[in-house]
């Protein structure tokens, strides 16, 4: 009987030593937030207000019912006061989608919501594709990027 309560006493010695060395789980240092995709443009000389026109006519209109329809958290554009040379950017584009997957995953549903909402502005696919194309001859892309923002959270006490 003896041994049955030194192991009863052993047994709970070790379990209350285990649990003491049991790490509490650390908070995360950020929490993730929404995901946006930056493109930076290179205007075209002489072709600012076209492209602008082009902008206020075609993709505002649209990315405003993109962002009515909850297909993207918002929009928005930035300009850069400087040149660091020919082929530097001057005008870039943010939209904001809530995570990952709604910025980069396929999903026929979400496709199909975009492609009405372009096919409604246009009028046809034909029309879509003509004004897309004529963008080419406004400005270049020079870069185009996923960014995560991030929280930083309190350190634990």
């Amino acid at each position: 009987m003896k041994r049955v309560y030194l192991s009863i006493l052993f047994a709970c010695v070790f379990a209350t030593v285990g649990h003491a060395q049991t790490a509490t789980p650390t908070p995360p240092a950020t929490t993730a937030g929404p995901v946006s995709r930056v493109t930076y443009f290179d205007v075209l000389p002489g072709k600012t207000n076209e492209f602008t026109t082009f902008l206020r006519t075609n993709t505002k209109p649209i990315m405003d019912e993109q962002r009515k329809q909850g297909l993207i958290v918002s929009y928005g554009y930035f300009t850069k006061p400087n040149t660091e040379g020919p082929g530097d950017w001057d005008l870039g584009l943010v939209v904001t989608y809530a995570n990952y997957a709604d910025a980069i995953d396929f999903n026929a549903e979400r496709n199909a919501k975009f492609d009405a909402i372009g096919l409604a502005h246009y009028g046809s696919a034909d029309a879509r594709t003509k004004a897309n194309d004529s963008l080419n001859g406004m400005r270049t892309v020079v870069s185009s990027m996923l960014v995560r923002g991030v929280t930083f959270n309190p350190m634990p006490k």
